[in-house]
């Protein structure tokens, strides 16, 4: 018998003594096979929506005033009728890049990060400092679990700290792995906490803030509702606190627990290297280490938006001051608190020089080392774009305004506490639709205002709590979200076992939300 014929005889062997009906094994589909199927579900909406002549109301500015600094507000506007408008198959694809156009300082700011890290990962730095504090916690590794929480979960509350997270997963993942927990305690330490602070957002201006403007809603300030936030705030953080430092006990206690123990050998090799010996702290490591410590403490001041939190203008004004002293060395730059994502991307590609230096093998290991590194974020960045088209189907095709304008329309002339409920409940598909705080504020409170405001103060305060909940809620786990398929890929975890691993914190979280909104609509306005 030749090779071929045992070949042939042992599948025929093998299929004769296989088992029949043998049930198909789901597996969950990618990411990007997720987000085209949701991209799908909605073109399919607007053919449906264009065919049957469904019509909105969109209200535009037609004349502004300048406010005192001479930044145009609109002051009288004008409502006219659409139509939703069909996008098509191709439109898909369109929708793609445009999320590439929409999210770009994003993305530049991942790939630039992503060459920042690789740099430093060459140097071991990390490793070093990895196993220098995990020698030193020792039993008591578990307490920094609720430090670094209090820590996220203070600045997604106060700034709304979300893709600045993305730098801090390769400092917690190698950490947490050397302690004896695994890369999901990691994922929820940096993803749920400074999640769980923008849930419970305090002085967020990308969600307080804005919310609070575009509502229109006479006698609403920021600080309406303030003392029960920070409540909420200490709430949430504590159970986020409870439940992480629970999830890791457990897989502590029995590595077959972790739901990524089928990855787990993999993980320790990729996030601590192949090598068991300790890895010594050089003065080269240290000096790279403090280097890459500096630059993330900047990056985080430097978001911060100091001069709407304190009052004045003088961030703004150091910052031209510099600009116009110190030119030699930026005379572009904008000052702290007045930039944004392209200018931390420049930190980082400047910071990454800088500890190549410190490490100098060659002008070619760096350009190599750092095109590598922002090679390895190009299936985040393309999530994130392919995530952000979403929104310009929504939006372009009238879909969007239909929704918010029909749903708020009807809710006129419900008592205080159905209001407030009603719309956490409705935010939260709407969240999905839209993650982006921002994006959301400015969409929906222009005609969801109007509508609380009728109701009285407190539902109007009560309604941005509400949103809040839902949308801090909902960008914990929804794929529509950059920073969370973004915090996968870094993180290596099927977007599956996000659901699998947290399902439990996630109903907890909306189950406090739902009691909080609850007691806080029998408190009187000021409070709530």
């Amino acid at each position: 018998m030749t090779s071929k014929e045992k070949k042939v005889s042992a599948e025929f062997e093998a299929n004769k003594n296989s088992k029949p009906g043998k049930k198909f094994k789901f597996k969950m589909p990618t990411s990007f096979t997720i987000l085209f199927f949701i991209l799908l579900v909605v073109v399919i909406f607007t053919w449906i929506g264009s065919l049957s002549g469904w019509t909105y109301d969109l209200r535009r500015p037609i004349a502004w005033e300048s406010d005192g600094s001479g930044n145009p507000i609109p002051n009288e506007w004008e409502t006219i009728t659409q139509n939703v408008k069909g996008t098509g198959l191709f439109d898909i694809f369109l929708a793609m890049t445009k999320g590439f156009v929409d999210k770009a300082e994003i993305i530049i700011f991942i790939i630039c990060l992503g060459g920042f890290l690789n740099i430093v990962m060459r140097t071991k730095a990390l490793e070093a400092f990895t196993q220098s504090i995990t020698r030193k916690l020792g039993k008591n590794a578990i307490w920094v679990i609720p430090v670094l929480v209090t820590f996220f979960s203070f600045c997604g509350s106060t700034y709304g700290m979300a893709e600045e997270t993305l730098g801090f997963y390769m400092i917690v993942i190698p950490l947490m792995i050397a302690a004896g927990f695994d890369s999901f305690t990691a994922l929820m330490i940096v993803l749920f906490g400074a999640g769980t602070g923008v849930v419970a957002s305090t002085v967020n201006p990308f969600l307080i803030g804005l919310a609070v403007d575009t509502s229109g809603v006479d006698q609403l300030t920021t600080s309406t509702g303030m003392a029960f936030r920070w409540i909420s705030w200490i709430i949430f953080t504590l159970f986020t606190i409870g439940f992480i430092m629970w999830y890791a006990n457990r897989v502590k206690k029995n590595p077959q627990k972790s739901v990524v123990f089928e990855t787990a050998e993999k993980d320790k090799i990729f996030f601590l290297g192949e090598s068991v010996e300790q890895v010594k702290f050089t003065k080269k490591r240290i000096g790279s280490l403090v280097v890459f410590l500096i630059t993330f403490l900047i990056m985080i001041l430097y978001l911060v938006g100091w001069d709407s939190i304190i009052g004045g203008t003088g961030a703004a004004d150091a910052g031209e001051w510099f600009n116009k002293n110190v030119f030699f060395l930026s005379g572009l730059i904008p000052g702290f608190g007045e930039g944004g994502l392209a200018e931390v991307a420049c930190f980082f590609i400047i910071s990454s020089l800088i500890i190549a230096l410190i490490d100098w093998k060659g002008e070619e290991d760096y350009v190599d080392g750092f095109i590598v590194g922002s090679k390895d974020m190009l299936g985040v960045c393309l999530v994130i774009a392919v995530a952000a088209g979403l929104s310009f189907i929504m939006s372009t095709s009238g879909l969007q305004t239909l929704i918010i304008s029909g749903i708020s329309s009807g809710l006129g002339g419900l008592n205080q506490i159905s209001f407030v409920l009603i719309s956490f409940l409705i935010f939260l598909p709407l969240s999905f639709l839209i993650p982006s705080t921002s994006g959301f504020a400015t969409a929906i409170f222009p005609l969801w205002g109007p509508v609380a405001g009728g109701i009285g103060l407190g539902a109007a305060s009560g309604s941005i709590t509400a949103f809040s909940f839902a949308s801090g809620t909902l960008n914990l786990f929804t794929p529509t979200s950059g920073v969370v398929m973004g915090a996968l890929g870094i993180a290596k975890i099927e977007y599956s076992k996000l659901f699998k691993g947290a399902w439990i914190y996630i109903l907890g979280t909306v189950l406090i939300s739902i009691v909080l909104l609850s007691v806080g609509s029998l408190l009187p306005s000021p409070i709530f």
